[in-house]
Formats: structure tokens, sequence, C-alpha cells
């Protein structure tokens, strides 16, 4: 029984310092204060407004201008705070202690508006400003409830301070009244009961985005380097490509004079074979070879052989026709196929040729001015011959050319026998 490649191991979260975790959440901590700092100037104008005539106008001022301070000290700590990242981990105590010192002001000074601008009777605005001080302590404490012990001395201070301006300035209340003291006691504890809930949930929630934000780094980082693969790859597949054509080009060029090699002008001239077969036509082979060219090795040294080989090969290409394919036929020897060409059309060809090469100059290594001469030998090609029957024909004809004294132009014509070759 085959057995399968064992499952793949899940991938595993990244892990999360708690020190990050912590940074986080003050982040969250300072942004909720800033915004319920800003909303908390509001209530401050509603209670100056409620009581303006009822309390001297100077004791109302002093009292909205220390928690407009207050409050202001908050958001500028806040956003202090979220404005320099470098710092958020490096002073984190010091920067809750000075949130924990604006908090216990903020909470000091609501508890302190019972009696500052209250009027010592059980009126209207006395539960106005009750009705105020919860609301608002609900309000701060959501917004500070991800840190305990904020939360917690928040509460203490108000709780505190609340129930003992309650009874020594509403004795009167307290008495009526005495299930307010376990009222607020059992307020706070629920508060706080759910503030560990809130914290919790906080935290978890950081967890998830620092998760998602090392999930998202990790993914980018993965795609970066798949993209940086893909290009690699790219790279590769088109030094790859260079490479085969390059190999291609050999394939098809001979590397010293560019010309096509033997096996491909071969190839082109079964081709031009084939097509001259299944539609008669004129078609004419010219073979060229360099007058004494070991001479030329011999008394100017190969580095200037090779340079005459390069230089024959760019005049022949040069001089014939756009249609003609030229070729490295091996060691000095050249070929043209000259298609849709007569054999009287392809001898003036060559005669070109032949001129052209004769009046080019070569300079030695030593300096030595010298020219070289070649001899052509021409062929037409004949319906019912193959292809290397032509360039046969050819070569006798460039061998009748050598015989007769180089530097000269020969043509095997169709139906003419060696021995007339022999005899030009």
């Amino acid at each position: 029984m085959a057995i399968g490649p064992p499952p793949s191991e899940p991938a595993q979260l990244p892990q999360l310092s708690e020190e990050a975790v912590r940074v986080r959440m003050m982040r969250e901590l300072f942004t909720r204060t800033r915004e319920s700092a800003l909303v908390g100037v509001l209530p401050v104008l509603l209670i100056v407004w409620s009581h303006w005539g009822a309390q001297p106008t100077t004791r109302l001022l002093f009292w909205a201008t220390c928690l407009w301070a207050l409050l202001a000290y908050r958001i500028v700590i806040a956003h202090l705070f979220l404005s320099r990242p470098l710092e958020q981990e490096q002073r984190r105590p010091l920067w809750f202690r000075l949130e924990w010192l604006g908090s216990m002001g903020v909470a000091a000074m609501w508890v302190g508006s019972i009696s500052m601008i209250g009027t010592g009777t059980v009126d209207a605005l006395f539960f106005l400003r009750l009705i105020f001080i919860i609301a608002l302590v609900s309000f701060v404490l959501s917004a500070i409830g991800i840190e305990m012990r904020l939360y917690a001395g928040f509460m203490t201070v108000v709780v505190g301070g609340t129930l003992l301006l309650l009874h020594r300035d509403y004795p009167g209340f307290i008495r009526d009244l005495p299930a307010v003291n376990v009222a607020i006691v059992v307020y706070a504890v629920m508060l706080l009961v759910r503030s560990r809930g809130e914290q919790r949930r906080a935290q978890e929630w950081v967890r998830a985005r620092l998760t998602q934000r090392l999930l998202l780094d990790q993914l980018n980082q993965n795609i970066r380097q798949e993209l940086l693969m893909h290009e690699a790859l790219r790279m590769k597949s088109l030094e790859q490509e260079s490479s085969n054509r390059k190999l291609g080009e050999l394939a098809v060029r001979d590397g010293l004079t560019q010309a096509m090699g033997r096996s491909h002008i071969e190839g082109e001239l079964r081709r031009l074979v084939k097509g001259a077969q299944r539609k008669p036509g004129d078609f004419s082979v010219q073979l060229l070879d360099i007058d004494l060219f070991a001479r030329v090795n011999d008394q100017h040294g190969h580095a200037v052989g090779d340079e005459v080989l390069r230089r024959v090969a760019l005049l022949v290409q040069e001089t014939i026709r756009g249609s003609d394919l030229f070729g490295r036929w091996g060691g000095e020897e050249f070929i043209v196929l000259l298609p849709d060409t007569a054999l009287p059309q392809a001898l003036e060809a060559a005669e070109r040729l032949r001129l052209v090469i004769q009046r080019q100059e070569f300079a030695g290594e030593d300096g030595m001015v010298f020219n070289i001469t070649v001899s052509i030998g021409v062929a037409q090609f004949e319906f019912d011959e193959r292809a290397d029957a032509v360039t046969q024909r050819a070569a006798k004809a460039l061998a009748a050319a050598k015989r007769g004294g180089r530097n000269r132009v020969r043509a095997y014509e169709p139906g003419q026998s060696e021995l007339m070759l022999l005899l030009q």
C-alpha cells in the first residue's frame, strides 16, 4: 500500500512581543484620551451656562478654566505621545504617569463641581450636576477602560470624592437616602468588573491588529521575493535565449567571416535545387578561391590571413545582390548561390567580383601593402541533376581557372565535356 507524503504543517503565526502589545495598547489609550478630552469641552460650557447667575462669576470661571486647562493638558500629552513613535517604547512609563496625573485631575475637578459651584441645597441644579457627573464619568471610563490602573484610580477619586462631598455639603440628602452610599459603591464595582472584560477585548483586538500587520508584512516580503525570483528567472531566460541565439548564429554563420557555414549553405542549395525542379528556372553557382592564400599566411602571418578572409567575405557580400546567398565552402573557398540567374549573367557577376577583389589593397603586419586575386568557377544547374552535381561542376571550373593561370573566371556550361573544359 502506497503511503502518500505527510501533510504539510500549518504555517505558524508570527510571534508578538509583550512590549509591542503594551505600546500598541498605550497608543490606543492616548487616541481615546485625545478624543474624550476634546468632547469634554462641551459639558463644561453647559454647566457654566446652567449655573450662570446662580454662582459668583469668578468662582464659576475659575472652575471652568481649571477644567479646560486639564483637558488641554491631556490633549497635548496625547498628541505628543502619538507624534513621537520612537519614544513610545523607551519612555512608556513616563507617558503613563503623565496621563495618570491628567486623568486624576479631571476626576477631581468633576467631583469638585458638587461643592465649588453648588448651592448647598438639593435642587434641580444639584441633580443636574449628579447626572452630568455620572454621564461624564461613564464616558471617560469608556475611553480609559483598556488600562485597569488608570481606570481604578479614576474610579477611586470619583467615588471617594463624591461620597466625601455629599456627606460634608449635603448631609440631609444622605440622611434621607442612605442607600445612595451603597448604590454608588455598587455602581463603581460593576464598572470595574466590566472594565476587566473591556481590557481583555482591547488586548485581543490589539494582538489581532499587530498579527495582521506582521502577516501583511510577511506577505509583502514573500511577494517581493517572488517578484525578485521571477525577475531573476526572466533575466536568466533572456540570457539563455541570447546564448541559444548566438549558438544558432554560430551554427548558421561562419565565426570568422560571418558568411553562412558549409552545412547551412548546403541546405540552402538543396532547397533551391528542389524549387528549380518543381518550377524550372535558371539557377547558377559560383565557387571562389583566394589565389596563393598559403603564401599570405607565410609572408604576413595568420592574423593577416584571417583579416584577408574577413575582408574578402565583406567585399563579396557588398557586391552580390540581396537575393543571392553567400557562404564559406571551406578554407579560403567561398560559394555564391544565384537564384533566377542564367550562366551568362553569373559569369558577368563573377567577373565583377574578381575585379573588386583584385583592386582591394591589404596591409601586412610590417605595414607592407599587397593585393590578392581570386579564381572563380561558375556552373548552371541542369534540371535533372542533383545538388552536389552542380557544385562538382563549379569546382571543376574553378580547378580549370587555377590551371589556366589563376585570377580568372571559368564556366562549366551545360552539355560541356570535361575535356573541352580542360582545353579552355
